[in-house]
């Protein structure tokens, strides 16, 4: 499974990359790089800065829901506001992770997500093999 990590700040790409080594990670500094490099695979969780110039990470959430409804994304936030919290889970995050975040923690909702999205693809196999 290939993550996508889009931050704009160096450092917290880098140790995000360091925290998820045992896994394929993308970095982009940007909604609008995050766009231009998204590969095209269905096995893929996106992981999102809220707040980021340009294109917001709600934005970018928005138009990968659009387009992919099938990725799953986790928002990473600098702030609890309760406000960007809920406009990500409106938008379609399935989790979200608090700056500074803790190894534990990334790994945690990567490892949940990975296990959701293992039953929805053993669900649905079985629903297509059914109406064969």
């Amino acid at each position: 499974m290939k993550i996508l990590f889009v931050d704009d700040d160096l450092m917290t790409r880098e140790v995000m990359k360091d925290i998820l080594k045992e896994w394929d990670v993308i970095t982009a500094s940007s909604g609008e790089e995050a766009l231009e490099k998204f590969p095209d695979v269905y096995d893929l969780i996106v992981l999102a800065d809220i707040h980021m110039p340009g294109m917001s990470g709600i934005e970018l959430l928005r138009k990968i829901k659009t387009k992919y409804p099938y990725v799953q994304v986790i928002m990473v936030s600098s702030t609890e506001e309760s406000s960007n919290l809920l406009d990500a889970y409106e938008s379609g995050a399935n989790d979200f992770i608090v700056k500074p975040f803790e190894r534990d923690d990334v790994l945690a909702a990567v490892n949940h997500t990975v296990e959701k999205t293992r039953r929805w693809k053993k669900a649905l196999g079985l629903l297509y093999r059914k109406a064969s």
